[in-house]
Parts: C-alpha cells; structure tokens; sequence
C-alpha cells in the first residue's frame, strides 16, 4: 500500500511545472533580455524566465546572455552598462523544457558584489554627491576634473585588495582600481558624460581604467594612477593619466575585446591629449 501511494506522488511531481519568478510566456528575445536586466538591476539571486520555443532557438546556449541585458541602455540611470556588468560576480544558467514541447524555462542564479541594502545607500551618496559639486551648467571637461577630484581626495587605495566596487569608494573610502572605475562611471554618467569602463594590464597585472567623451572625443582616464601610494601616506592628486591619448597613456593595454576594430571605431580615441585650462 505504502509503495503504490509513494508511486502516485512522485508521478504528480513528474507533471507539475517548474515554478518560475515570472508568469508570462515571452516570445521575443529583447523581452527575454530585458527581464533579465530587470531582475539584475533587482539584485535577484535565483530568477526564472519562461519563452516559447521559437525563443529559446534563438537564443540557444548563448553566453553572452549578461552582456546582451547590460547593453540595453536606459538614459535615466547609471546602474545599467558596465555598472551591470561589474556588479555582478558569478552569474550561471540553465534550461528546462517543458512537455508540452512549445515552452521553455531559462533559470538564473546570480551573486552581486554588493547587496540592495548597498546599492540604495550608494545611490542616495551619488545623488548628493552630484548636487554637492554642482554641476549643472558646467562644461563636459569641468565635470570630468570635478569628479576625477572628488574620488581621489576622498579615496585611499586599498593595499589588502579587498574591495572593489564604487560603494567602497564612496561609503568606505578605500577600494583597488575596480572600484574606482565603477564610481566614476556612476558619477560620470549621471553628471551626462559618456564614458566606458575598460580592462587590461597595467605594469604587468590586471587593471580597469574609464575612457571619457568630451567635445565629441574620447579620452582614457585612471583615476587609480592619478591616486599614486606614497612612502609617508600622504595623499596626493595628480593628472599624469587624466584625459589622456594612448601615446601619452603609458603601460596600459587593453583586454582584446577593447582592441577590436568595431570597438575602436565606435570609440576612437582622440590624436592629442586634452588641454586642461589653468
């Protein structure tokens, strides 16, 4: 008797569907995209996504599924773009079909280098940080100078290599280049500076720097290296690597995906270094 009930209740699993974090049946891949974004910008830990069949297709055993929800760009906020990309930590997936054969479940579970508790307060700091320098108004290059100031009189380099993200920077005050790069992008964006965040070698290890577009050029910009350790620990601000053409941006090399042509071309970088007004 009690084999034939267990029988019964495991075949009742068999035919229940798998739960998901979200009732509707997508059928495009920018919408899969999207709720992706969205349910990263929410710091999900573990999400669900069902699509038809026909989506799934498409989007097939796609690894670049984080890249493709970051890019999607929305003006009114600076958590998305290379902000997304790197507070995520380790993201995995994996498929499930269902039986009916016309849908299927994509199943995230996610790990944040911050936590929401984190992010909001983060945000609050950005908010007021941006009407403390008071930026509106200013030229695109005063922006950049006024914020490339304020990270580094505010942030002391991390020596134990702990923290890297901008809410070490702006709350903690201590962070490696990773943080750096994240808080300038934050406040960059926000202040309406287009910028990306890049990754390569630097003096033989591995290092994320900005580049920045002002009066319609891009420039490379590291804050990190502008923040230099001294024998006294004593603070210093220089412009050694502020707004910088590569000639002159000396022992840095990018990670290939930066290095190709199309990205080249979409952000060339200027000829000359800028000129800061005295």
């Amino acid at each position: 008797m009690s084999k034939k009930i267990l029988l019964v209740i495991i075949c009742i699993f068999i035919m229940l569907p798998p739960v998901t974090a979200d009732a509707q049946t997508y059928t495009s891949q920018d919408q899969v995209y999207r709720i992706i974004r969205k349910n990263l910008l929410a710091h999900k830990e573990q999400f669900s996504i069902e699509m038809n069949i026909e989506v799934m297709n498409k989007i097939g055993k796609n690894t670049d599924l984080l890249n493709k929800a970051a890019a999607i760009d929305d003006k009114s906020t600076s958590k998305d773009g290379d902000y997304l990309r790197f507070s995520v930590s380790q993201w995995t997936s994996h498929w499930q079909w269902y039986t009916n054969g016309k849908t299927a479940l994509l199943n995230f579970s996610t790990t944040y280098r911050t936590t929401l508790k984190q992010e909001k307060e983060l945000d609050a700091e950005i908010k007021r940080v941006i009407k403390a320098l008071k930026l509106t108004d200013k030229s695109d290059d005063t922006k950049v100078k006024k914020i490339h100031d304020y990270i580094i009189n505010k942030t002391a380099y991390d020596e134990s290599l702990d923290n890297h993200t901008a809410y070490n920077v702006l709350i903690d005050q201590t962070a490696v280049c990773d943080g750096y790069s994240l808080a300038a992008y934050r406040l960059l964006t926000d202040a309406g500076i287009e910028n990306r965040i890049i990754t390569g070698m630097a003096n033989g290890g591995s290092h994320s720097w900005n580049i920045v577009k002002i009066n319609k050029k891009w420039y490379n910009l590291d804050l990190t290296w502008d923040d230099p350790i001294t024998n006294t620990g004593e603070q210093i601000l220089t412009y050694d690597y502020f707004l910088k053409n590569d000639r002159d941006f000396k022992n840095h090399k990018r990670d290939a995906k930066y290095r190709t042509s199309a990205f080249i071309k979409k952000y060339p970088i200027a000829k000359e270094s800028y000129k800061l007004a005295n």
